[in-house]
């Protein structure tokens, strides 16, 4: 930043007129009324209007001042001329007393003692290479010579172009982030040695605005009352079609009466609406938090589609969840694509029974490609369903990510409290959930299909009290009645998270009637702070009944705690429930089971049902552990910790048709050419018979 200067010294050069009478001299007075006079600028100045090579600046013709005489009266000196040195003219009275200068001329400009009153214009013309004529307003006091010092009482804000820009800008405006004054009525103690403007807050401009046709490769400026911009300061360039490029910034700046401060080049990329949003062919492009509200105000919202196409910042949003329940006519049904981009700082904290943000998706709707990152979703009724896309969903959410973010709910999960049809392809990265009822990672419960999900990171899941369920991916899955995909957990997998419920897995915390088939759960901590030993923990499931468990496995997991007391505690199920429930081709390895458990087994803590087709290997050091810990059914295929004789896991086995009719084969299942230990083939999916779309 460079000083700018602005000394001008002004001789006064006394004009007589020659119709005075010689009685009038004789009596040794003055002519009434005002007289010519001229004003001289020396070479000496270096600040004046029309900044040039190395920012000094020059009067310009045509320029102009007021200058108060000692009866308070505004009078208007011009210039014809321009350069360094310049005389100005004009008429004013010639009374004892002192002179007082502004720069610019202000037909009204006032002055009081030695305050003056101006105002500083918010709309300013841009110039190529300076600030507008008429502009950086400047204060002067006459000596007993009547020479005149000006010092400027603003400050200028630079900024310039860069020279590949392709479109038309036609104009710049400048705030700070806090609504800091800019512009308006200026009030100036001339007196001070270094006078500054002062702006009346009841009439101020919060934004300076350059209008005009703004060349590429050019410096700009903005005329501005010094202040203190606590937030930082957002530039914003309009181009041609109304369109507008913003550069925000978030440090701390000040604007200084006579300095510069350089913003340095705007490379400005793509431009966006103004409003935030346009509509074309009925759906709303958003570019921005403003765009993202005027969508949600949408009287028609439920049935607007969306393509996000830039991330979205909601701090300081108060967002209210788009759509009630899953009904059609209350619930969102529209298209909703995220275009890969992030929404940051999602804030909802709600009583309804539904909370996110979308409340409720309803059945045609499609939720697919957007992220969340620094979400907090908080449902605050003793039975609402949360999570930070949806707090129910009949739709289908995809492809969809949520990191470091936290939910909260009787039903919650990071992406949806309930799944009534379809979530596929979603990721989870450091998330907090917890419920009252029934947490997940992906879901808090899921009636429809989970596939190819993930939960990693610092990632913790948490329930609070008796009879609650928590699942790495859902706390509680179950199938619906009549669809033969629904209840289906499919190719998902966790990483590194904690879990904690009543029932709890590294994958369900409850799996009724439905198939988890083809998950994985690795280094993850499954527990539960309930005081009731009735609580069942299970690497992959924590409660299954009448569900299914197919090639899936849990690997250097730990179960439990030392002091932990449980009913059932498995290294694949915890409890495996009732005739119809299956563990089918599945294996742990390197399952710490800890705590005081009545039943504990390698693959399932209690079986009333099938574990077929499995093998377990315990952590080092451990023995005596058996595949099933207790129950009704024992094994059949398998093969215990330590043994080495895996063809029996695929000879004679009989398929597994599966609750959503899907028939699974132990042969295809494993992998036994590798060295070492078998591993399940993970291209090997099946279908069920008939599959909902």
């Amino acid at each position: 930043m460079k000083q700018i200067k602005a000394i001008l010294y002004l001789a006064v050069l006394t004009a007589m007129v020659s119709a005075c009478s010689e009685d009038e001299l004789a009596d040794n007075t003055r002519p009434s009324g005002k007289v010519p006079m001229e004003f001289y600028a020396n070479t000496d100045a270096s600040t004046r209007t029309e900044l040039t090579t190395g920012n000094a600046v020059y009067w310009e013709a045509n320029d102009t001042i007021s200058l108060f005489d000692p009866n308070g009266d505004n009078n208007r000196f011009y210039t014809t001329e321009s350069g360094p040195s310049v005389t100005f003219t004009g008429e004013a009275t010639p009374v004892e007393g002192t002179y007082y200068a502004l720069y610019p001329y202000d037909a009204n400009a006032q002055i009081k003692g030695t305050t003056i009153t101006t105002t500083l214009p918010a709309e300013q013309d841009a110039r190529e290479g300076s600030f507008a004529q008429g502009l950086n307003p400047s204060v002067a006091t006459a000596d007993a010579q009547h020479n005149l010092c000006f010092k400027n009482v603003c400050a200028l804000v630079k900024f310039t172009l860069v020279e590949n820009i392709t479109t038309t800008i036609t104009k710049a405006t400048l705030c700070g982030n806090n609504g800091e004054a800019l512009a308006g009525t200026l009030t100036i103690d001339a007196s001070q040695e270094n006078p500054i403007a002062n702006v009346d807050p009841e009439w101020a401009g919060i934004e300076i605005a350059l209008k005009g046709n703004l060349i590429a490769g050019k410096n700009y400026y903005f005329v501005t009352a010094p202040a203190t911009l606590s937030n930082g300061i957002t530039l914003t360039l309009y181009n041609s079609d109304g369109y507008i490029w913003k550069r925000e910034g978030t440090q701390s700046a000040t604007f200084t009466a006579s300095r510069i401060l350089n913003l340095g080049t705007m490379q400005p990329d793509e431009f966006e609406p103004e409003q935030g949003y346009e509509v074309i062919d009925g759906t709303y492009h958003i570019y921005n938090a403003k765009g993202l509200q005027a969508w949600a105000s949408d009287t028609d919202v439920l049935n607007k589609s969306v393509i996000l196409e830039k991330d979205i910042d909601l701090t300081n949003v108060d967002w209210t969840p788009v759509g009630s329940n899953m009904n059609t006519g209350t619930g969102y049904a529209g298209d909703f694509d995220g275009n890969g981009k992030f929404i940051y700082n999602l804030v909802v904290e709600s009583d309804a029974s539904n909370v996110g943000f979308f409340g409720g998706l309803a059945e045609k709707a499609k939720v697919h490609n957007v992220k969340f990152a620094n979400a907090q979703v908080t449902a605050t009724s003793g039975a609402a369903y949360a999570g930070v896309i949806a707090g129910s969903s009949m739709g289908k959410i995809e492809s969809c990510n949520v990191r470091s973010s936290q939910v909260a709910g009787h039903y919650a999960g990071a992406i949806v409290g309930n799944n009534s049809v379809q979530v596929n392809g979603c990721n989870a990265l450091d998330v907090e959930v917890s419920a009252t009822h029934a947490a997940g990672g992906i879901a808090g419960a899921s009636y429809g299909k989970t596939e190819y999900c993930s939960v990693s990171g610092n990632s913790h899941i948490t329930t609070t009290g008796s009879s609650t369920r928590a699942g790495g991916i859902i706390g509680t899955s179950s199938q619906e009645g009549g669809v033969s995909t629904s209840g289906r957990l499919l190719k998902c997998a966790v990483d590194g998270a904690t879990i904690s419920g009543y029932w709890a897995g590294g994958i369900a915390g409850e799996n009724s009637f439905g198939i988890v088939a083809q998950c994985i759960a690795n280094r993850v901590t499954v527990t539960h702070n309930s005081s009731q030993p009735s609580s069942r923990l299970g690497g992959v499931v924590g409660y299954n009944t009448r569900g299914d468990v197919v090639a899936s496995y849990s690997a250097y997991s730990t179960i439990g705690t030392e002091k932990l007391i449980s009913e059932a505690m498995g290294g694949i199920v915890g409890y495996n429930n009732n005739s119809s429930s299956n563990v089918y081709g599945c294996y742990s390895t390197h399952v710490s089971l800890l705590g005081t458990v009545n039943n504990r087994g390698s693959i399932a803590g209690y079986t009333g049902g099938h574990v077929t087709s499995c093998y377990a290997i315990l952590p080092d050091g451990v023995t005596g552990i058996s595949l099933v810990g207790g129950g009704s059914f024992s094994s059949d295929h398998c093969v215990d910790a330590g043994g080495a004789n895996y063809e029996v896991l695929v000879t004679g086995v009989d398929n597994l048709t599966a609750s959503d009719g899907s028939v699974w084969e132990a042969v295809k299942i494993w992998d036994l050419t590798a060295s070492g230990t078998p591993t399940i083939v993970s291209t090997y999916i099946c279908e069920p018979p008939a599959t909902k779309p």
